[in-house]
């Protein structure tokens, strides 16, 4: 069992580099940390969550810039603008990105979204992608989950504490269930989302970034190695997307990590970070993705 913590005390790499700081370059709002040399790297966080869960995972990808953004209503970002939607952030996330020399992009959960999104309308910008615990827009959902979510607007609506409504939010099991078999992770994880503020559950909020369907079929455009790593405790509904997913891209393949559940890559990071750099290297070699008889499932 890892015991890599997200949480406020991410700067502390461990890798030489020193500790992340805050980008300076303009990202039209978004709050952005950056960190170490080499290789650009992109990662998208999930929801409620923010860019200080990625820091402590990067003690185990060395020799690369790790460049995290907080998502609109995350972290320390602005809120989506009147008449911005999933589109023009996907946009602007490439565009910036591309300008600061990102190679790769790394998502969870609700970030595959975004990064699905990047991916769709721009195929070619980038050499590899990760998605981790994935999603897209239309795509199968667990009813538990979406109950959870209309439990978090009523309790919004009745103004609950951030803590109340963090500690329901955390209660959800099919997402928190593995992260809570791992103390350390959990509480540092529940430092970060406790303090998320909320403000995305007013108006129509997430519905911007969630509709409309994504058409996943186009990923044949994407050429680039794609990387689907879930946990073998995967929900069910995040497995169904990870295989329609990886079968959809032309160099599309699905890893499954033994022992972990929705949130594979902070419950355990230094084995799931093994995978994603095997994954890394070969994009940067020009190498073929493993065969599904080197531990990946379909």
């Amino acid at each position: 069992m890892s015991d890599d913590r997200p949480g406020p005390a991410a700067g502390e790499n461990g890798d030489g580099d020193g500790p992340a700081g805050t980008a300076s370059d303009d990202w039209d709002g978004l709050a952005v940390i950056e960190h170490g040399r080499g290789t650009g790297l992109l990662w998208l966080h999930g929801y409620t969550m923010s860019a200080a869960v990625w820091p402590p995972l990067w003690r185990h990808l060395p020799g690369h810039r790790h460049v995290a953004v907080d998502l609109p209503w995350h972290g320390g970002s602005r809120s989506l603008r009147a008449g911005e939607d999933r589109a023009a952030l996907a946009d602007l996330l490439v565009r910036r990105a591309l300008e600061t020399g990102v190679r790769h992009v790394v998502a969870l959960s609700f970030g595959t979204v975004v990064a699905l999104e990047m991916a769709l309308r721009h195929p070619r910008a980038f050499a590899s992608w990760t998605l981790a615990a994935p999603s897209y827009a239309g795509g199968p959902q667990e009813r538990a989950i979406e109950r959870h979510y209309l439990d978090l607007m009523l309790l919004h609506r009745r103004a609950g504490s951030r803590a109340t409504t963090a500690a329901l939010w955390m209660s959800c099991r099919p997402i928190f269930g593995g992260i809570a078999a791992r103390p350390a992770a959990h509480a540092a994880l529940a430092a970060v989302i406790g303090r998320h503020a909320w403000d995305e559950l007013g108006g129509t909020g997430m519905r911007r970034l969630l509709e409309p369907r994504q058409p996943v079929a186009r990923l044949a455009s994407v050429t680039a190695p794609l990387l689907v790593l879930v946990g073998d405790g995967e929900i069910p509904a995040h497995r169904a997307c990870a295989e329609t997913i990886s079968a959809s891209a032309p160099r599309g393949v699905l890893r499954v990590l033994p022992g972990t559940g929705h949130l594979v890559l902070l419950e355990e990071p230094r084995a799931a970070l093994d995978v994603v750099g095997a994954h890394l290297a070969a994009a940067e070699s020009g190498e073929p993705p493993g065969a599904p008889s080197a531990g990946v499932s379909r």
